[in-house]
């Protein structure tokens, strides 16, 4: 069965979705000096090794942030509460891009955890099948397969490398042996309906290294946080389509004339709004030199 979205729903659901992204827009960028790490940091999702009070809950409403570095690193820290984004990146995945430019966004940056979602792409249709019916996780099988994606959500991680505006953004599987390498280490954590995460990167040395935030002359760069999900699309293998229909003139008091309006059709539109979710928060970061 096709169910339909109207244009005129479908035009609601863009005007709710331009109006949340205003609203973002319209609150600024937020500031955030990074902290001054004195004994490193081994990123594993615990708070432990950091200097008192450093998660802040005023950058973003969502989830609380950390940022700190010394002579060789940066230190990023997330803790999710027990909210919608907190479940929405643990399905799809939470995206940290660091840019040391601010016209040119999204060129360098880490996906941890790449989410349930991502991998249950390893077993046919189970991805399609944990989004569209919850009780698909009842049967034994099943439930086996969701819980060794969630097992790994603190070992997959993707890196997003962009040298220009035009490319396409396509997360890559990367092992975690071959980041540490590059000097990139991060570590996540979950206890009851929260997860915290850690994140090391190095800061460049001045070679522009593949793998390393690069500062500005004023010691600033951006982080812009986001959760992304595959698109209904990629989910189901269907592509959404318009389908011309016969309603009811409601310029006719009598109901006796049609007109002919465009819909979108989909096979499930609960999870094609569902899919629909994005999340944005940018800070700019001013290094302790």
């Amino acid at each position: 069965m096709i169910f339909s979205i109207s244009k005129p729903g479908l035009f609601s659901l863009l005007a709710a979705a331009f109006l949340l992204m205003s609203l973002q827009a319209c609150s600024g960028t937020k500031n955030i000096n990074s902290q001054r790490m004195v004994n490193p940091v081994q990123p594993d999702g615990d708070f432990d090794e950091w200097p008192s009070g450093s998660l802040n809950s005023s950058l973003v409403d969502e989830f609380d942030v950390a940022v700190a570095n010394d002579d060789e690193y940066i230190y990023i820290g997330v803790n999710f509460r027990n909210n919608r984004t907190y479940r929405m990146a643990r399905d799809h995945g939470f995206r940290i891009y660091i840019d040391s430019d601010a016209t040119f966004r999204r060129s360098f940056g880490i996906v941890f955890p790449t989410g349930v979602v991502e991998a249950l792409s390893d077993f046919p249709g189970a991805r399609r099948n944990y989004l569209e019916n919850p009780s698909w996780q009842n049967l034994p099988d099943n439930r086996r397969m969701v819980e060794r994606a969630e097992s790994q959500l603190g070992s997959r991680v993707q890196v997003i490398r962009r040298t220009d505006r035009n490319d396409s953004i396509r997360p890559a599987l990367v092992s975690r042996e071959q980041l540490a390498a590059n000097g990139i280490i991060m570590g996540l954590s979950e206890t009851g309906r929260a997860m915290a995460l850690e994140l090391r990167i190095p800061i460049d040395d001045g070679s522009e290294d593949y793998f390393s935030v690069i500062p500005n002359s004023n010691g600033r760069f951006y982080i812009d946080f986001e959760i992304e999900p595959m698109t209904y699309e990629q989910v189901t293998g269907e592509v959404p389509g318009l389908e011309t229909v016969d309603v009811a003139d409601n310029r006719d008091p009598m109901r006796r004339n049609t007109r002919a309006r465009q819909e979108l059709s989909v096979s499930n539109p609960q999870l094609y709004n569902a899919l629909g979710y994005k999340f944005q928060a940018r800070v700019r970061v001013t290094l302790d030199q």
